[in-house]
């Protein structure tokens, strides 16, 4: 194995961002230095999105400087390995898969900038140059949310979104009120990529919301009931005529979901997969099966959205607009260039590494 700089040191940076609809979320920017001065940037991302489980963030820098300090940037899969074996767990309540991300986009960051070459290269090169892009319209409470919810699609629009992804359900009758009004205003110029019930719904109260939104056109349904009761999900698929999507949380979570039959599309997001190379094999699942794909998120920063972006040019298929789209919902960014979004997607950053450079 060809050797580079050694990793002299990891430093993490708590940051909290105000974001629009929801309370401000606290994140981890990782730096992994290495001997010759190179810096790789991660991010464990949205730490305080329920539950609220926020490290101690000096004993995991302890903890992570004792694994990583001295290690060969170049020897990825050892290192991908090394945190499997000492962060564990499959599930986003734990948060070991938050801190697993944030090194494993680090360090592919490292190793890239070393070789002088981007993320995306890395991983054996670009197949397109954007990924399209779902906007978030965050859960309507009550009717007098519907104007609002209404004139942030049009803001969104005049910025050259066309996707959307409704969080549906806790107010039905306001849901449909603002469907009917975007669908009235807008027609095929906007699309419903997903109603995202967020596992929410017990499986009669599903039925009831989504016999009334099926007046509307829309995509795809995400998150129907319980995401933990596999054998429920796969009722309410075959309990409706659009395909299902799930949050795929680990390779025996994927290999669940496929032996019941129980979604048409796998949501694989860098958080929840626990870094790049948990993002690759979930793809690598779903080819096998010949299930469908999108990337889903849990509100990125630029560093991890960027992250994000190099897995979405390499993998071998994108079927539905995907959902990263963090760093256009915050009031700031820890990047001295934001990733970009432009005609409704998002581009993948050039440069070295992941293209964007960390400013703290």
């Amino acid at each position: 194995m060809h050797a580079l700089p050694s990793i002299s040191a990891v430093r993490l940076h708590p940051v909290r961002t105000g974001r629009l609809y929801g309370e401000p979320s606290t994140h981890i920017v990782v730096q992994l230095l290495a001997a010759d001065g190179t810096i790789g940037w991660g991010e464990m991302s949205d730490l305080s999105h329920l539950p609220a489980l926020m490290p101690d963030v000096a004993d995991l820098a302890l903890c992570l400087n004792a694994l990583l300090a001295g290690r060969n940037p170049a020897d990825i899969n050892a290192i991908e390995d090394l945190m499997l074996l000492n962060f564990p767990g499959g599930r986003f309540h734990g948060k070991a898969c938050l801190v697993r991300a944030g090194i494993s986009i680090a360090i592919h960051d490292l190793k890239a900038r070393l070789l002088g070459i981007s993320v995306s290269d890395l991983l054996g090169g670009p197949r397109r140059a954007n990924v399209p892009i779902c906007y978030p319209v965050f859960r309507l409470w009550s009717r007098a949310d519907v104007a609002d919810r209404v004139r942030m699609v049009d803001q969104q629009v005049a910025k050259g979104f066309h996707a959307f992804r409704l969080y549906f359900g806790h107010a039905t009758d306001a849901d449909v009120e603002f469907l009917a009004a975007v669908c009235g205003k807008y027609g095929d110029k906007v699309q419903f990529t997903s109603l995202d019930g967020s596992g929410l719904f017990t499986l009669p109260a599903f039925r009831r919301a989504y016999k009334r939104l099926s007046a509307f056109p829309f995509v795809s349904v995400e998150s129907p009931v319980d995401r933990d009761d596999v054998d429920l999900i796969a009722e309410a698929r075959r309990s409706i005529d659009h395909p299902v999507s799930e949050h795929v949380r680990s390779p025996e979570y994927a290999i669940r979901l496929i032996r019941a039959k129980a979604v048409d599309i796998f949501n694989i997001s860098i958080t929840v997969a626990g870094g790049i190379q948990g993002m690759q094999k979930l793809f690598a699942l779903a080819d096998s099966a010949n299930l469908e794909c999108l990337i889903g998120t849990t509100q990125e920063l630029s560093i991890a959205t960027a992250a994000q972006a190099h897995v979405g040019a390499t993998c071998l298929r994108l079927d539905y607009a995907s959902d990263p789209v963090g760093p256009s919902l915050y009031e700031h960014d820890v990047t001295v260039e934001p990733v970009r979004f432009a005609n409704g997607s998002l581009e993948v950053p050039a440069g070295l590494g992941l293209g964007v450079e960390g400013d703290l």
